[in-house]
Formats: C-alpha cells, sequence, structure tokens
C-alpha cells in the first residue's frame, strides 16, 4: 500500500512546485496576471480581467466599455452597485480626451471601485473590532496587537483603535485624487501611479532636481490604501479622524465635505487647499457616491 501511494505523492509534490516555478515566473517577468495581483501583491480582482488590453489603455475605449456594461455614475447615485472593477493603471491618453467631462467621467468610474475595496477591507476589520468592544465576539488579545500596530497605535485600547479604523468618504478621496493627479493625467499617474501626492524616493519633479521626489506605487489600489492608510494614522490627521468618530457619534455617516475641514496640513496652501477641495466636491456632486455599494456578486 504505501509503495502505490509514493507516485500519488510525488506528483503532489511536482504539481505544487510547478504552480510555485509559474507564480515566480510571472513575478520575474512582472506579468500583470490575476494570479500575481492576488497572491504576490494582495490586491483585489474582479471584472478588469474581461477587458481587452486596448480597453484598458485607452481612455475612449474604456469609456465604452464602462457604457458597455451598465456602469454610469447617475446610475451610482440612485443605489445602483459599483462594480467590481480595479484598473491598475489610468489610461496614458486620458489627458486627450477633447471633452473634459468624458475625462472626468472616465477618471472617476475607474477611481470609485478602487476607493470602495480599499473601504470594504478596512470596514470587516472595523466590524470585527466593534463586535469585540460590544462583547458580541471573544476578544482576541493577538489579532488586537496585529491591528494595532497595522495602524500604528501599539497599546492603543480598542476603542481609541477604533477611530484610525474607519473609512474615508469616497467624496472625499475622489475629491482630493482629482485635485493632486490634475485627474488622472499627471506625470507621476502615468509613471508611478502617485494619485495623491505622496512623497517618496522614486520620481523627481521635471525641470525641478531640487523638489521633493515623490512615491511610486505598483499599481493604483497601492496608492489608494497608502493614501487611506495616512489619513487614518498620521498624527496631522488626528482632527480628521475627531470629526469623523464625533459623526458616528451622533449617528450620522461622516462626509467629505465636513471631513475636507481638517485637511489644512495636508498641502502648504492650508485652507486654500481645503476650498479648493470642498470646491471639487461640491461642482462635481461628489457627495451622491459617499453611499455607494461595491458590487459583491464579483470575488475581490
Amino acid at each position: 500500500m504505501a509503495e502505490n501511494n509514493k507516485p500519488t505523492s510525488f506528483a503532489g509534490v511536482a504539481a505544487v512546485l510547478a504552480a510555485v516555478l509559474v507564480l515566480y515566473a510571472l513575478v520575474a517577468a512582472r506579468v500583470d496576471s490575476p494570479l500575481w495581483r492576488s497572491l504576490v501583491r494582495g490586491e483585489p480582482v474582479g471584472l478588469e480581467s474581461s477587458l481587452s488590453l486596448e480597453e484598458r489603455d485607452n481612455a475612449a475605449r474604456l469609456d465604452q466599455a464602462f457604457g458597455r456594461m451598465g456602469y454610469g455614475l447617475d446610475g451610482v447615485a440612485k443605489g445602483k452597485a459599483v462594480p467590481s472593477l480595479f484598473l491598475t493603471s489610468v489610461p496614458g491618453d486620458l489627458g486627450d480626451l477633447p471633452e473634459v467631462d468624458v475625462k472626468k467621467r472616465v477618471f472617476l468610474r475607474l477611481m470609485l471601485p478602487l476607493v470602495l475595496v480599499v473601504n470594504q477591507e478596512i470596514a470587516e476589520d472595523r466590524r470585527r473590532l466593534e463586535a469585540m468592544i460590544a462583547g458580541r465576539e471573544s476578544r482576541d488579545d493577538s489579532w488586537l496587537a496585529e491591528l494595532a500596530a497595522r495602524y500604528g497605535a501599539d497599546g492603543a485600547a480598542p476603542a481609541q483603535l477604533l477611530r484610525r479604523v474607519d473609512l474615508v468618504p469616497p467624496s472625499l478621496a475622489l475629491a482630493q485624487a482629482a485635485e493632486e493627479s490634475g485627474w488622472g493625467t499627471s506625470r507621476f499617474v502615468r509613471e508611478a501611479n502617485n494619485l495623491f501626492g505622496h512623497v517618496g524616493e522614486d520620481l523627481t519633479p521635471m525641470g525641478d532636481q531640487d523638489g521633493p521626489r515623490m512615491a511610486s506605487f505598483a499599481s493604483l489600489h497601492e496608492a489608494v490604501r497608502a493614501y487611506v492608510h495616512n489619513l487614518n494614522t498620521h498624527s496631522a490627521y488626528e482632527t480628521l479622524r475627531r470629526y469623523r468618530a464625533t459623526a458616528r457619534a451622533r449617528g450620522a455617516f461622516p462626509d467629505g465635505h465636513t471631513l475636507a475641514g481638517a485637511l489644512t496640513s495636508y498641502s502648504e496652501r492650508g485652507s486654500a487647499y481645503v476650498d479648493t477641495i470642498r470646491a471639487l466636491i461640491r461642482a462635481n456632486n461628489l457627495l451622491r457616491y459617499d453611499h455607494a455599494k461595491l458590487d459583491r456578486g464579483v470575488a475581490s
């Protein structure tokens, strides 16, 4: 019996090794495959895999693809779910679209699923944390310690941690992404998926070698996640987190227009930056997306 099992065991090991080799080959070749994105980068995968390469890389074709899928902003505002579609980059020719409204429409539809899926990731942790605080779930000290470390709050009590483990209103994220990236057309977005003006060590501003270097991200999802994490952890945004917690305590959902008032430290422009973000929210009617829901019919 033992001898009969040996070939099966060897075949199983060989299959695992083959799968590992394929995965490493994808990583080495930097192939942007769903397997690589999910297993190696920990990113969501959805309907974007059904789009052709031209639809993903050409803004006009992407706009048509959104329409074919029935994905429209008016529908979302009326309660229609946002499709699970997570593009890794912005089409390089987005800025070439002749109509400003079309450019904005493509950018907002591209960004909204990414913001929602990052919020969804946070919401799952928040629900578990709330359940432990309320006694509906047994306290898990190791999980709480890991969560606190992830949010830069080692040793924080669960109730204090709850202030950090919270969502960023889509209206705020969309407005800041639009402002910081020129509606997805800036060089930093095209070359580094840098949507929110994150400073780093990767790119130098063109024509300004002494200017601040900018961060580079492997994907748009990684950039959105870094942005939300920044607002949830950096000491500069403690006021934003306090505003958000106060709204929660009143039973209200914190909206982007209100929270924008706590962003004076986000830019050296201070209060003028806040005014710009609020103007973007109003002019583009972004508050109507704060209650948007991601279609959970596609695994993410």
